[in-house]
Formats: structure tokens, C-alpha cells, sequence
């Protein structure tokens, strides 16, 4: 099934219960409502919401917005001040907000009482008949005069009589009028996602939460003239999508994109989105609760409830038995493998939405390629306490580890990589390394995501490069290893400014024929330093000897030194550098010696 249709199939189950708008409507934050008497007098403009909160507002189910796009177009029984009242916020040169009009501000708010004299033309219920009333009596400088809260400006507003709790758009006769004034009445075609004879689509509804321009982008949609009438067809015609089919899609996705809905993980440029199939409810709620505590992994939120910490819990106690060696982390062990699992990535693309990568497959599927993801991800000791978030990784190639510097494109990359089980873009790779020779910093998120690069992309087994392998003949592991014990014996000996580190890591991992000559002299002259030395800085000599001998014997004493690492050579370079350099600070020896001291992070 293709992707638009298992959207419309997955809007049937919120609509069934009531927890999804019907067609013609959509969820829209209403920051006030203007409450009037029978003959149309203004009476007050009430905020709702929450009181204590920053902003005003409720999200309710009103008729759809209009397609604007820089046109005016007038909401139905709501809209912001500008087209409801005639008003908008303005400074004064005080720096006073006050209430104006706009360049056009009045043909708005002309538009307003223009759709609802020629909608509501003839109606007989009393409460929108009050709302035609107040438009023949209603002048926008009557909101400063009338005392209404300036907060109220530019916020959406609805309407209702004083003595009825009901919304003017959710009495009956107002959902009646709006039916038959969205009833679809285009040319009738057959849908290619239901396969009935229904009127198509001509524009499909925008997109919100996955980029792009704040009002939302289609996903579907066809503009230029020249490329897309070709054979008589315009538009929506291109690929005949009826009306409700068209509705129901684009109400499922930004329900799911929707902020706080448990269904999306930003990463990067890109929006992953995740909904799950079952024939029971609350089976489906269940594989998506989990997906999202998998998938958000180490992320907290102030608001998170006690089941979400419970479940992160969970899975992070799974990984550590992975880490301990132990292969039995589980996803969700209660649901069923074989419960439908659909996964979308979209990012912003010009005037429309991409997509990414689209999966479509069963629960169990998607486990065990997250599972994959963390086993490729285990190293010793570990990068991550608890869950590892795809999200944390990109950080780790970004200067600063700072969002806005994270590589574009990369989060798709890499959320396809983790979701559908194949290699790592090797961009990712090349980003950690980049920053690595640039600030030296081997952290162990960075070692991590090298050696799962490495498994990964090079076909390796899932048990090689996790901790420190003494047995390896891999030149670039034994290089990083020997860079490792040269740095330890520096450091051990005295704090200098400019360290070895700072200096030659960067060189080492790509040209090591033409530093390591230059650092074992360097060593030489430490390990002499630290030879007549007493106490702890005798004892480091000697563990640095000891790893060193060890690693060069590897070659009967006569090691060699490359002209040039290639990119995954620099990787194993850096994992060798990790494994050896922590082994130095454990607290139970191994072959190569220990101290027992914290290790700087």
C-alpha cells in the first residue's frame, strides 16, 4: 500500500472516535471569543485558555481555513482580528502597543462580512443572526473605545451568544451551512487512493510541523504550467486524489506532526514521523508509545509523565545488559512483531514537502533495526548512559555541538540509516573525523559512532571493535593505540600548554609515515624523564613502556608507518586511540596496565 493511502487509513482511526475533525474542519488555537447579546451588541471579549499561561488560547475544531497564499480569504465563523474586527497590533513611536489597521486590514475585514452576509443570508438561528447584527453595527475603532485586552489583537477569535456556551460555528445550523459550502463539487475522476468515482482534489492542504514556510507546504502538489498540463490535465488532475481522500491524509499527517502528539522526532532537517496498525487501538497506542521512548531516547522533557521516564528506564536497563555483553535488549517485549509499523521522513523542499524515506513494514522489523543501531553503537567503555538518541549523534559533528551547525541533510541520512537497517552515510563518518582533527577531542560518542561505521559499512561482526583488542594486527588500530600510550606518557610527566594531542592527532591518523618519527623521539625523551622519576610518575612510565613494547612486538619490533590513512583507516585510528587511552585509567588492570584515576572527559 502506498503512502498516501496508509495516511488515509490511518486517519479512520482517530475519526472513529471522535478524536479527529471531520471534513471541512481542522484543529485550530482560538485565543478569544468575542461574546455578544441577541441584538448583535459586543459585550466582551473573554480569553481562554489557561489564565497563568503566557500565551491565550484553545485548540478547538473549526471550519477550515482558506488557502490564502498572499490572497483574502475570509474564515468562517473565526479569524484573527485583522479579518473578524478590523484590527491589528501596532507600535507607537513610545514603543506602546495599540490598536491599527493595516495597508489592508479594511478589505480583510470587508472580506469577513462579506462571506458571512451572503452565507448566513436567510438563517433563522438566533445566534447567527446576532453575528449579522454586530457586523452592521460594528466599527473597529470600537476596540479601543470598548476597553477589549490588547492581547486579544492578532490572536484568532470566535464568536458566541451570552446566555449559550456554544461556539457560533458548533450550533447546528452553522455546521449545516458550512456542509453544503465545502461540499465537494469538482469534476469527478477516480481516486487512486480509495479507487471510488468521487470529485478530485484540485489543491491538497498544506502541511505543518515538518519545515518550510510557518503556514504549512503541501506534500502533493504541481505549479509550473509547462511541466505539469501537459495532456489537457492541470493541477490536481496529475494525480487524481478525491476531495475526502485528499482531507483525511493531510488531517492524519499534521495530527501526527503536531507538537506533543508521540508520533514525530525531529533530526536535523529532517521530521521522522511513526504511527503503528493493529485491529485493536490500543494495541497500535502501545507499539507507538514505545517507538517513541526508543527513539527519543536520552531527551527528557519537563512534562514527561512517569510512564515515559518508566519506559526510557527500561530500555536503558536492556542496553546495559547488551553492553555487558548480554544480546537480549527488547523493544516493547508485550507487542506483537507482527504489528503493522510505518515510518515517513519529510524535510522542507522548496514549495513542497520531500520525502525522505518512507518504511513500511511490521513492529518487530523496526525493533530489531534499532536494536541493530545500539549494538552497532556498544563500545568499551560506553558512549551513553542510557538510550542511544539518533538525534545526540549528529551533535557530535557540529562545531561547538551546536544545532545550527549540524551538517544539512545528514539527519535523513542517518535516521534512514538507523530505521531501514542499511550501511551509515559515510558523510557521517567524515564529520566526526573532520571534527576530531580539528578540536582532538575523542569523546566517547565519537568513538562510538566510528566503530558502528565501521561494523556497519565494512561488514564486520557485531562483537569487533567494542573494547580493547591487544590481538589486532590492523595497523591503523595499533597507530591509534601507540598515539594513545605516547599521549599518556606526556601527560603523565608534566602539563603542558600545547600538547601532542593538540598538536599531531590530527596528522598522525592521516599521514602517519610523517609524524610518528617525530613522536617517538618525543617519547623517548619522556620515558627517560619518567624512568628517573618516583611514585606515580614511575609507575606511568612503566605502563606506558609496557603498552608500547606490546604494540610494537605486534611487528617484531620493526612497526610500520603508512603514507596515508584512508577515511575508515583514520576511523579505526580513532577507536584504537579510545580503546587504549581508557585502558590507561580503569580501576581493575588489564595486560596493558591501569591506574586508577578518573579519566578526563
Amino acid at each position: 500500500m502506498n503512502m498516501l493511502a496508509v495516511l488515509n487509513t490511518y486517519y479512520d482511526r482517530p475519526a472513529a472516535n471522535g478524536k479527529a475533525p471531520p471534513f471541512g474542519y481542522a484543529p485550530v488555537l482560538i485565543g478569544f471569543v468575542l461574546v455578544l447579546a441577541r441584538d448583535g451588541t459586543p459585550l466582551r471579549l473573554d480569553r481562554l485558555g489557561d489564565p497563568d499561561a503566557k500565551k491565550p488560547g484553545l485548540t478547538e475544531v473549526v471550519p477550515l481555513r482558506p488557502d490564502r497564499t498572499g490572497n483574502i480569504k475570509s474564515c468562517f465563523l473565526w479569524d484573527k482580528t485583522a479579518y473578524s474586527l478590523g484590527v491589528i497590533s501596532e507600535k507607537g513611536e513610545d514603543g506602546t502597543v495599540h490598536a491599527g489597521v493595516g495597508h489592508r486590514t479594511a478589505d480583510e475585514h470587508a472580506a469577513f462580512k462579506a462571506l458571512h452576509r451572503e452565507a448566513l443570508a436567510g438563517t433563522d438561528d438566533d445566534g447567527l443572526r446576532a453575528l449579522l447584527a454586530f457586523l452592521e453595527i460594528w466599527a473597529p475603532e470600537q476596540f479601543t473605545t470598548r476597553g477589549f485586552p490588547l492581547e486579544a489583537l492578532d490572536q484568532n477569535i470566535a464568536f458566541r451568544v451570552a446566555d449559550q456556551s456554544l461556539f457560533l460555528h458548533q450550533r447546528q445550523d452553522a455546521i449545516n451551512i458550512w456542509n453544503r459550502m465545502v461540499k465537494p463539487d469538482g469534476a469527478v475522476g477516480q481516486c487512486l487512493i480509495s479507487g471510488e468515482m468521487a470529485p478530485i482534489a484540485v489543491l491538497h492542504r498544506k502541511i505543518k510541523g515538518a519545515g518550510g514556510q510557518s503556514a504549512g507546504v503541501p506534500l502533493v502538489s504541481f505549479q509550473l504550467d509547462s511541466s505539469y498540463e501537459s495532456h489537457g490535465k492541470k493541477q490536481g488532475d496529475n494525480a487524481p486524489i478525491s476531495e475526502m481522500a485528499a482531507f483525511a491524509y493531510a488531517t492524519a499527517l499534521n495530527a501526527m506532526l503536531a507538537s506533543g502528539s508521540g508520533h514525530r522526532l525531529k533530526l536535523g532537517d529532517t521530521t521522522t514521523v511513526f504511527w503503528a496498525e493493529a485491529p485493536r487501538e490500543e494495541d497500535a497506542e502501545e507499539a507507538e508509545f514505545w517507538a517513541e521512548a526508543a527513539l527519543t531516547g536520552e531527551e527528557e522533557r519537563k512534562d514527561e509523565e512517569a510512564r515515559h521516564r518508566a519506559a526510557r528506564n527500561k530500555l536503558a536497563a536492556s542496553i546495559e545488559k547488551m553492553n555487558a555483553g548480554r544480546m537480549d535488549a527488547a523493544i516493547a517485549p508485550d507487542v506483537s512483531a507482527d504489528t503493522k509499523f510505518h515510518i515517513l521522513g519529510l524535510s522542507p523542499n522548496n514549495a513542497r514537502l520531500a520525502v525522505r524515506f518512507w518504511q513500511s513494514g511490521s513492529f518487530g522489523d523496526f525493533a530489531k533495526n534499532l536494536i541493530d543501531h545500539w549494538q552497532d553503537l556498544r563500545i568499551d567503555p560506553p558512549a551513553f548512559k542510557g538510550v542511544p538518541a539518533a538525534w545526540a549523534l549528529l551533535y557530535e559533528t557540529a562545531l561547538n555541538r551546536e544545532a545550527k551547525n549540524i551538517p544539512p541533510l545528514l539527519g535523513g541520512h542517518l535516521m534512514r540509516a538507523v530505521l531501514t537497517g542499511t550501511p551509515y552515510p559515510r558523510t557521517l563518518l567524515t564529520a566526526v573525523i573532520a571534527r576530531i582533527r580539528a578540536d582532538g577531542d575523542i569523546s566517547p560518542r565519537r568513538a562510538a559512532i566510528c566503530k558502528a561505521v565501521l561494523v556497519r559499512n565494512l561488514n564486520l561482526q557485531q562483537g569487533d571493535l567494542v573494547s580493547l583488542d591487544q590481538n589486532s594486527d590492523n595497523i591503523a588500530y595499533n597507530l591509534g593505540r601507540l598515539f594513545a600510550a605516547f599521549a599518556y606518557a606526556e601527560r603523565s610527566y608534566a602539563d603542558r600548554g600545547a600538547t601532542i594531542r593538540d598538536k599531531y592527532i590530527g596528522a598522525a591518523s592521516a599521514t602517519p609515515r610523517r609524524v610518528f618519527p617525530i613522536l617517538m623521539r618525543g617519547y623517548e625523551h619522556n620515558r627517560s624523564a619518567l624512568a628517573k622519576s618516583e611514585g606515580n610518575k614511575r609507575g606511568a612510565g612503566i605502563v606506558a613502556d609496557k603498552a608500547i613494547a606490546q604494540i610494537i612486538g605486534r611487528y617484531e619490533g620493526d612497526i610500520p608507518f603508512p603514507a596515508t590513512l584512508s577515511l575508515e583507516e583514520q576511523a579505526r585510528f580513532f577507536v584504537g586511540f579510545y580503546h587504549q587511552d581508557r585502558s590507561f585509567y580503569e580501576k581493575s588492570g588489564g595486560d596493558a596496565g591501569t591506574r586508577n584515576e578518573e579519566v578526563e572527559q
